[in-house]
């Protein structure tokens, strides 16, 4: 804050604005995706952001490439890099209505009909978020240079849209690719492109995203408890609609509760031990999800 002189007032007053956003009016908070999972996945960014140097290897590597292009917007310093990864956290599920992409897309909704059906809930939560700074009374971000900006909210839209769990597994499949040679503990990894600098970011974004299940098994249990609530909320939804009922949102069937050790086989422990090849200083958040694996009756060496 201090670094950029961002109005304090108008910050605190934005923030305020897209909390409530996470109380949407359509019947109470979703179980799931609501205020706290919005604050648990800011504090899980902030994690990565300081302990292990994301946004200052990120911003490292644009620093280099602007250099060599006679360009001076990156300072090397992390700090706009990192007000964009801390954005993209307090703005990712913004104004969630507790419904997955798909549903919103088969029901026509509003919103997949805006986006043309692709990546609808994140684009109207970048969107809508960025609508919000267009106000006098939220434009804290009024005092960037215009090319800051534009950096930080092209960043702020590839985090968003990358939480997208239909974008996964390219996601993943892209990060091998270029991380996928460095072995665990053998040091932080250096970008060498700004796609790959903004393919760190969404890791890290992904996987500050899918927090709870680094957390203490009490506390893991109970947000998979929450995400099961909202996923038989929306089976009930299709249900009564006369539509299919989608993959673990039928009451009648095993839901994400008793899933969860496919889950961690097939998409956590991989995200997070990618993640942990470029940085190391991820490797608690492994250590604890293995943890919660194991009492899942997975095996130890996972």
């Amino acid at each position: 804050m201090d670094h950029f002189g961002l109005d304090r007032a108008k910050l605190g007053a934005f923030l305020l604005e897209i909390e409530r956003g996470y109380e949407p009016t359509f019947g109470g908070a979703a179980p799931y995706h609501n205020r706290a999972h919005a604050a648990a996945v800011v504090h899980g960014m902030h994690s990565l952001v300081w302990h292990c140097s994301l946004a200052q290897v990120a911003a490292s590597t644009f620093q280099s490439l602007e250099q060599e292009a006679e360009e001076s917007l990156a300072d090397g310093s992390g700090k706009l890099e990192t007000m964009a990864c801390l954005l993209a956290a307090v703005v990712h599920d913004f104004e969630h209505l507790g419904l997955n992409n798909d549903f919103l897309v088969k029901t026509g909704h509003e919103r997949a009909i805006r986006y043309n059906d692709q990546n609808v809930n994140e684009n109207h939560h970048a969107a809508a978020a960025f609508a919000l700074l267009e106000k006098p009374e939220f434009d804290f971000l009024k005092v960037l240079p215009r090319k800051a900006f534009v950096r930080l909210r092209k960043l702020v839209i590839e985090l968003v849209l990358g939480t997208d769990m239909a974008r996964s597994g390219v996601i993943i499949e892209n990060f091998k690719e270029i991380f996928g040679s460095v072995s665990e503990g053998q040091g932080c990894f250096k970008p060498k492109t700004a796609n790959e600098a903004v393919l760190l970011l969404q890791m890290g974004m992904k996987c500050a995203d899918l927090g709870h299940l680094t957390l203490s098994w009490d506390l893991h249990v109970s947000w998979v408890q929450r995400l099961e609530a909202e996923f038989f909320a929306q089976g009930d939804k299709e249900q009564k609609m006369g539509l299919p009922i989608s993959f673990l949102m039928d009451r009648e069937k095993p839901g994400a509760s008793e899933t969860q050790l496919g889950f961690f086989d097939f998409v956590v422990l991989p995200l997070f031990r990618l993640l942990c090849r470029a940085v190391p200083g991820a490797l608690p958040m492994l250590s604890a999800a293995r943890a919660n694996y194991v009492a899942y009756g997975g095996e130890a060496e996972a």
